[in-house]
Formats: structure tokens, sequence, C-alpha cells
């Protein structure tokens, strides 16, 4: 079914059902947003620790739903770079029950797909900066859906990397930065997927995966 896909559907053995609801309406559509938990060590733990979801959501990761030839695609920065992902091996990584979907309530999405897609190929940004020629996951989306006066629908707001338990610097993000040798960009511009998941500008869906 050209640009969408039933998430009933069989994607190799794995069965995908709409939590609360008759999943048998529900499809994927184009420019939908989907956001997992990456099993990815500390880095991972990091993000989780510092950007708070609502209650319930732990997301470390997103990206956008594309169709291409009728198959599901994700675009995603995700190292070492920018790229479209099956959505069978997108929603693999995530060992979890259920995946999770933002829907745009209102926006161009052939825009945003063309934003996304004029992205493919730069780098993955490990570093966390809006300003250089690499991207990182949540800056996709922020970069890619814009408003009528081309204004991101996701604006950016300043970047702490303190843990909201302690106020102290979460030490996975110490850690991490010395080993890139960078300096933690407190205070910067940027986003991240819990900031896009908990906006008032998406329909929010849980799908619960089941073998």
């Amino acid at each position: 079914m050209k640009n969408m896909i039933k998430i009933f559907g069989v994607f190799f053995g794995m069965i995908i059902c709409f939590l609360g609801k008759s999943q048998q309406n529900f499809a994927l559509k184009e420019g939908d947003i989907i956001f997992q938990k990456l099993p990815c060590g500390n880095l991972c733990d990091a993000i989780i620790e510092t950007t708070p979801c609502k209650v319930g959501r732990l997301f470390n990761h997103c990206g956008i739903i594309h169709f291409r030839n009728d198959s599901a695609m994700v675009i995603e920065a995700h190292s070492p770079k920018v790229e479209e992902t099956p959505f069978a091996k997108f929603i693999r990584r995530d060992k979890g029950d259920s995946i999770y979907i933002g829907r745009l309530n209102h926006g161009n999405i052939s825009n945003a797909i063309q934003l996304a897609q004029s992205q493919e190929g730069k780098p993955y940004d490990g570093v966390y900066l809006p300003t250089d020629s690499a991207i990182y996951c949540s800056e996709l989306v922020w970069k890619s859906y814009l408003d009528e006066d081309q204004k991101p629908i996701f604006p950016p707001t300043p970047m702490t990397f303190k843990s909201p338990k302690t106020g102290a610097t979460y030490t996975g993000w110490t850690t991490y930065y010395q080993s890139i040798q960078k300096e933690i960009p407190e205070g910067q511009l940027g986003t991240n997927p819990c900031a896009i998941a908990n906006s008032d500008k998406i329909q929010f869906y849980a799908l619960k995966k089941s073998l």
C-alpha cells in the first residue's frame, strides 16, 4: 500500500500490534517519527539520565519514517552517518517489547522528508553541536520539520548534561567528553529524543511487539 504499511503485518517474524486499541486500522505513515531506546552502554544511559521523558518513556534515539518503493525505511542519524535504514532492521535494535510513534498534528511532511534526505551521507555528530556539518538523531528531526514560516516545529532549547536528580554534570557525560577530548556543550542550543516525544505538536502512539 503506497505511503503506508499495516503495523500488524509480519516483519521478519515479528508481529506488531497496537496497544490499548484495535490494531486493524493503524498504519505507519510517511513522516511519522519513531522513537527507541538503544542498548549502547554508558552513552545511551547518559542521554536517558539527563533528558527525561514523560512517565513510562525511555528514549535515546529517533528517526523519520519514509516509504521507498512501498517499503518502510527510517531516515536516521546513527553512527557512522545519516542514512535510510529498513524499518525491520531499525526495530530489531531496540530490545524492548514496544515501538513508539509520534505523528505530526500539522505540517508539510513532503518538505520534511526532502530536508531529511538532504542530510543523508553526513557523518553522525557525536559531539552534539548544532553548528557543524555533522548531525545527531534528534537534530535531524529538529531541522527537517518546519512550519509555514520555515521555523522549527520542534525548536531547540539550551542543552544540559546535568542529572536532574543531583544537579551535577552526569558522570557518564564527563567520561564521554574526556574520551573524545571535547568540552561539554552545556547551555548550547540543541534537542533530544524526549524533547520531541514530549511535544504537544505530535500525537503519540505505543505499539507492542510480540513474537
